[in-house]
């Protein structure tokens, strides 16, 4: 069955997903401008041959993607994704791509090509007001030491600064994207001891050496905590998997244990209770 356009009618499964990608390519394709309304909900409904539940859907998907705006007795019109939708999206994307199995491994090996990188950017292009600021990073990251929450903050506010310097918006952009992993590797190894001195020390060596000009060194000394960190992340999840298991275990025992005396207990006293048979002798005159 063909619809007013000539084209097929878009099947009944997921229809919404379809009809939100179709409109998504006619407006790459230019039929619809930024700004520009599109065809009504009956319009729509009759080009693609669909109810109009998946038309509202479709138009709900195309909106959390940022690309068009409606409004409340109002036909929908084309909008241009914020910077903000854009970066939200791809850091569901990138969660979703952690939780998978080896996700932490593969982020490890993108940040470290990534932020070593950044580190010899940094070096060959910070400006004295770019190491002011990278300065000012370091020293709350340093007086944040002993404050978990504070201490993941301005550690991640260090990072990010080298990315700023780069002076380049796509590496600015990514940092951003890994800020969600980022915290939650940092509230991780934050549990082993002395971790948070050992970022400062990491960071302090990247700073002096990205203010030294020294790209090479400064590449070295954040390629050796980006290593560093991932090691104490791997590290923190096993020993509290380790413990969490042993605790489980053990409480379970316990209870096994308690269970058992409990059954032995009340099966005592249950003997202890049934009358006694007369003796023989007692029933004899």
């Amino acid at each position: 069955m063909k619809n007013i356009d000539g084209k097929s009618q878009i099947g009944r499964r997921k229809r919404s997903h379809d009809v939100s990608e179709a409109i998504e390519r006619l407006i790459s394709q230019g039929e619809y401008a930024v700004g520009e309304q599109l065809p009504s909900e009956k319009d729509l409904m009759t080009r693609f041959g669909v109810g109009r539940p998946a038309v509202r859907e479709a138009l709900f998907f195309l909106e959390q993607q940022g690309l068009v705006e409606t409004r409340s007795g109002a036909r929908a019109h084309v909008s241009t994704p914020s910077a903000r939708i854009i970066i939200q999206q791809l850091t569901d994307i990138s969660k979703r791509l952690f939780q998978r199995s080896g996700g932490h491994e593969q982020v490890t090996e993108a940040r470290l090509m990534l932020e070593a990188g950044l580190a010899w950017l940094a070096a060959q292009k910070a400006t004295d007001e770019d190491l002011a600021r990278l300065k000012a990073a370091l020293d709350a990251n340093v007086a944040a030491v002993g404050n978990t929450f504070e201490f993941i903050r301005t550690d991640v506010a260090f990072h990010f600064e080298l990315a700023v310097i780069s002076k380049n918006p796509i590496f600015s952009t990514i940092q951003e994207v890994l800020v969600e992993w980022l915290v939650d590797q940092r509230t991780t190894t934050l549990h082993m001891p002395d971790a948070d001195r050992l970022s400062v020390r990491d960071h302090t060596a990247v700073y002096e050496a990205v203010a030294a000009r020294d790209p090479a060194r400064a590449y070295h000394e954040m390629a050796s905590h980006i290593r560093l960190v991932a090691q104490l992340y791997t590290e923190a999840k096993r020993i509290s998997e380790t413990i969490l298991r042993g605790v489980t275990h053990d409480v379970a025992n316990r209870f096994e244990r308690e269970k058992d005396e409990l059954w032995a207990q009340n099966s005592l006293n249950q003997s202890s209770k049934k009358p006694r048979k007369p003796r023989s002798s007692d029933s004899s005159g």
